[in-house]
């Protein structure tokens, strides 16, 4: 039985795999296991798993499944784990080589059932960005409520394997993370944050995040089941999550793609009529001046104006 295990979801990437799987074979920390779902993937990804299970037999275990999107395939690998702890990796991403070993001495050290590290987002053009995933050491929900707040990505996260006991990722929605880590969030009884990017996520193009699609408007349905989970408690926090996800990142990522400002035509008028006052939330003042500014442009349905400050931002880090 191994000691973490880290369960991969494999559709289409018969390009990117091959570093994905690299980059988990050749950890520091070896006393793991790597479940490779195959989510009834068209193209050449099986042949690569074959190859992996050939080289490392007993650590590399292939996993087929019919089609059922990325909720569907993490929820069925976790029904193969031994592991007691759980890693989730996309398998057009990346972690360093040692970010099982430091993870797994932070559960060992601090007795704790979740650890968080940060991010980098890499680009296709080689470009990566640092990205801060929390800013806390210690907590849980019930005495830190602000964890809730943090990143909702699966990824960069380090489970007890127990914490996924009685709770899924929702099966045909999109932001699959967003409607199930705030949850596990709150059934951990401790949390430690580990101030080093271990993750790297791949920003392709064309990818499921990167193209506008009727299923965005998934992200209501994701928000609802955290909303319906907490029964009215977290309410500052819920909000946030609200405005995070829905408003910050959503309607920036469709500001560039068509169709997109139905999205944020949406989403504007949702925020009001539920959150009347939501630039008000505590933890919008947290947030960076720019991030600020930008979600007051949108309050004033400025759409125009949020695209003409983004593309500046983009030009001048070129010139940078």
């Amino acid at each position: 039985m191994a000691k973490i295990s880290i369960i991969v979801p494999i559709y289409n990437v018969e390009k990117y795999l091959k570093r994905c799987l690299d980059s988990l074979v050749n950890q520091t920390f070896q006393d793991l296991e790597i479940i490779c779902v195959n989510d009834g993937s068209p193209d050449q990804s099986q042949k690569i798993i074959d190859q992996f299970t050939l080289d490392y037999p007993g650590k590399v275990i292939s996993v087929q499944k019919i089609n059922g999107g990325l909720a569907d395939a993490r929820n069925y690998g976790l029904n193969y784990v031994t592991g007691e702890y759980v890693l989730f990796i996309d398998s057009d991403d990346w972690i360093e080589r040692d970010m099982c070993e430091k993870m797994y001495q932070v559960v060992h050290q601090e007795g704790a059932d979740l650890v968080v590290c940060d991010i980098k987002n890499v680009y296709e053009d080689g470009r990566s960005v640092y990205i801060s995933c929390g800013d806390f050491k210690v907590g849980n929900v019930e005495t830190l409520p602000s964890v809730l707040t943090i990143d909702n990505s699966a990824c960069n996260k380090l489970f007890k394997k127990t914490l996924f006991d009685d709770v899924k990722f929702p099966v045909g929605v999109w932001y699959e993370d967003l409607g199930c880590i705030p949850i596990v969030l709150s059934k951990a009884q401790k949390i430690v944050k580990v101030n080093e990017a271990f993750y790297n996520y791949f920003q392709r193009e064309g990818s499921i995040m990167n193209t506008y699609s009727e299923k965005s408007l998934d992200i209501y349905k994701a928000l609802k089941l955290i909303e319906d989970n907490f029964q009215g408690n977290y309410q500052s926090e819920i909000e946030f999550l609200y405005i995070k996800n829905l408003m910050l990142y959503g309607c920036s990522r469709n500001l560039t793609v068509e169709n997109g400002d139905r999205y944020i035509n949406h989403a504007v008028d949702f925020m009001r009529n539920h959150f009347s006052s939501w630039l008000k939330n505590e933890y919008v003042k947290n947030l960076s001046a720019k991030d600020r500014f930008i979600l007051w442009l949108y309050s004033k349905k400025q759409f125009n104006m949020v695209r003409q400050l983004l593309s500046l931002k983009k030009t001048l880090r070129r010139l940078k």
